[in-house]
């Protein structure tokens, strides 16, 4: 008598239905998993992206608070300008304070008198500071030294980069006065070199000194690059310092639109930056205190 065994296993087109299966689960899977991936470089890509535009545009709104007050010129590497360019520069002030608009004598002993500022038709050699303490704060805390300008009344953004002129006028000595005989100095004197004249009063009685190297901060697009840099007043559009702000800049325009005495005027930042397919843009205004 003869017995049968049955042998149990796959055939070959179950082992064949088998890989064809796990072959579609892993490309699903590795589609899946590359997708992800793609989207998560995307992602952190988008977040640099916005990330540079946002601290190249406060970098740029923060420098701007320290701007002299119609100061602000863009242009492309041409004459200034109110309106739209690819590059802007500007005055930045070291310090301020408001100045003696009216004649007299310190009523305290000694009797000193009180040096006005000089606006024409009026010429002189020196004017006083008002609400100083006795740190000289001009002096010591601001930096400022002999050699730099005092700006008074600026309204344009053409007329302070040239000399002559009556806007600003250079400092030959800063010296603190004791109007009370307490050997502590209450007051400070500005002096020029020689008898000098403002055209203006500025309705608020404020100067603004700026430094004696005729200092200008610019910010340009070369290329793909958006640049910050320090220059003069002669030669504001020459690079000579460029400190890289951000990359991969595809487009960049600066839009200024003056204000006046009862408005603050207005810096449009637009930048447009693209990398790897991916596009942000980006619109901000930053507004100027434009009051001299």
């Amino acid at each position: 008598m003869t017995h049968s065994r049955k042998q149990s296993g796959f055939t070959l087109v179950e082992v064949i239905i088998v890989i064809a299966i796990m072959g579609i689960i892993g490309g699903l899977s590795t589609l899946i998993i590359g997708r992800s991936l793609d989207s998560y470089a995307a992602l952190e890509r988008r977040e640099n992206m916005q990330t540079s535009i946002r601290l190249a545009v406060e970098r740029i709104s923060r420098e701007l608070r320290n701007a002299l007050p119609n100061s602000i010129c863009v242009n492309n590497g041409g004459a200034c300008i109110n309106g739209s360019g690819s590059q802007f520069h500007f005055i930045p002030v070291r310090d301020s304070g408001r100045y003696q608009d009216r004649p007299g004598v310190y009523t305290a002993p000694p009797p000193i008198q009180r040096n006005r500022l000089p606006v024409t038709p009026l010429n002189r050699d020196r004017f006083d500071v008002l609400s100083t303490n006795p740190a000289n704060p001009l002096d010591a805390v601001g930096g400022v030294v002999n050699g730099d300008w005092v700006v008074v009344y600026n309204i344009n953004n053409v007329d302070i980069y040239n000399l002559p002129n009556n806007i600003r006028k250079q400092i030959n000595a800063i010296v603190p006065i004791d109007i009370d005989g307490d050997a502590n100095s209450d007051t400070i004197q500005i002096q020029f070199s020689a008898n000098e004249s403002f055209a203006n009063h500025s309705p608020s009685r404020r100067f603004h000194i700026i430094d004696n190297t005729q200092q200008v901060t610019s910010f340009s697009l070369v290329g793909n690059q958006l640049f910050r840099d320090t220059t003069t007043f002669n030669a504001p559009n020459a690079a000579v310092a460029p400190r890289l702000l951000m990359q991969n800049v595809q487009a960049c325009t600066f839009t200024y639109t003056p204000g006046s005495q009862t408005r603050a005027g207005l810096l449009r930042i637009n930048i447009t930056v693209a990398e790897q397919g991916e596009t942000i843009q980006v619109i901000h205004d930053a507004h100027i205190y434009n009051t001299p």
